[in-house]
């Protein structure tokens, strides 16, 4: 109970801009947030979307997710992209193991970077991995060897993007693709993002 109520205390009132470029998993997270389930069909973020307040409950856990804005993936949407990370106060940037543009992935964390540095208090980053659930090695690493694979995965995947920052992120990787594997990842988002 005490680590809940810590929990929401360190997540009250915390702005957060999801990003990452398309079929990343963005709108699927805003709507498991808001209704506690995962969407059952997928469909591409073309123009930004309202996303309606909600309350999220997992568990003990219970929090309330303010009206927020959903916004493409695409290089168009680059201006609404810098909205977002000038209000948040956390970024949550999105990949797609499954479709890694590893230039997309190096010019994005070089803007959020360069967005962070203009601003005078800088949001957390964390760089979330999504599709793991695609990858046969990851699904068949027991979870001893967790660890090792991912270590292994950032440095052959991301360094290349990783390696622009400041700071590194925390990385997480995760699945979004049904109810019990999007509570892991946010399970384990909260965790990071409020040690």
């Amino acid at each position: 109970k005490d680590l809940w109520e810590s929990l929401i205390i360190s997540l009250k009132g915390k702005r957060v801009a999801v990003l990452g470029e398309r079929n990343v998993g963005k709108t699927v997270l805003l709507k498991f947030l808001a209704s506690g389930e995962v969407p059952g069909e997928y469909i591409q973020t073309v123009l930004t979307e309202k996303v309606e307040q909600k309350r999220f409950a997992m568990g003990d856990l219970k929090l309330d997710l303010k009206e927020t804005r959903d916004v493409s993936g695409g290089h168009d949407a680059i201006e609404e992209w810098k909205t977002l990370h000038d209000e948040a106060d956390i970024i949550l940037y999105l990949v797609n193991a499954q479709k890694l543009n590893q230039q997309r992935i190096r010019r994005d964390l070089e803007k959020l970077e360069s967005w962070s540095k203009a601003r005078e208090f800088q949001p957390k980053l964390v760089v979330i991995v999504t599709h793991m659930d695609l990858d046969p090695k990851y699904v068949a690493t027991p979870a001893s060897g967790l660890g090792h694979f991912r270590d292994c995965f950032v440095n052959l995947n991301l360094d290349a993007g990783l390696s622009k920052l400041s700071h590194r992120p925390p990385i997480i990787l995760g699945s979004l693709v049904n109810r019990d594997q999007a509570a892991k990842l946010v399970a384990t988002l909260i965790n990071t993002v409020t040690s």
